[in-house]
């Protein structure tokens, strides 16, 4: 006994098939879109947090070669919205080419801002002494805008004053 399908019966099935299959397609490709723009989101939060490690072991390396007893003099206490808009100059020229230990951590820390200025949007640092440790001690806060940040950061310093969109890193550094 032979059965043969009726053409009556499978009219239509195929375009069904066909548009199931574009609808799976769709889907799977919106996924991927969101896929990629998660990872460059990801990337250039990244690539900020590298810069910022970067920056505080630049900070860390030119405390550590200025006179120890100079240390002191790398505080840095403005907040956020004074510091990032900030024009930082080195604000002494030493006389013959010697400078003194206050004069150097003044340049240090101007270069050291527009460094981060140049190399992270809206950076700027904060570095306050770590009070009651017994070796001196520093806390060394780089900031910067991080887009789609909407609540405040824990990490930042309370005296820095980051508003909400402001992510903070924050490194101990004895040097």
């Amino acid at each position: 006994m032979k059965h043969f399908i009726s053409s009556q019966r499978q009219s239509g099935s195929s375009l069904i098939e066909v548009m199931i299959s574009i609808f799976v397609m769709a889907v799977g490709l919106l996924g991927l879109a969101s896929l990629q723009v998660n990872s460059m989101k990801f990337e250039k939060s990244s690539s900020q947090r590298a810069e910022a490690s970067q920056a505080a072991y630049d900070l860390s390396e030119r405390m550590r070669a200025n006179a120890v007893n100079a240390a002191l003099n790398y505080s840095y206490l403005a907040d956020y919205a004074t510091s990032h808009v900030a024009t930082h100059t080195p604000p002494n020229t030493c006389n013959a080419g010697v400078c003194t230990d206050q004069q150097i951590a003044a340049n240090d820390l101007a270069d050291w801002l527009r460094g981060l200025q140049r190399r992270i949007a809206g950076g700027t640092g904060y570095v306050a002494v770590v009070p009651g440790t017994s070796v001196l001690t520093f806390d060394v806060a780089i900031m910067w805008n991080e887009q789609g940040l909407s609540v405040p950061d824990a990490n930042c310093p309370a005296g820095a004053a980051a508003p909400v969109g402001v992510r903070c890193f924050v490194y101990r550094v004895m040097p």
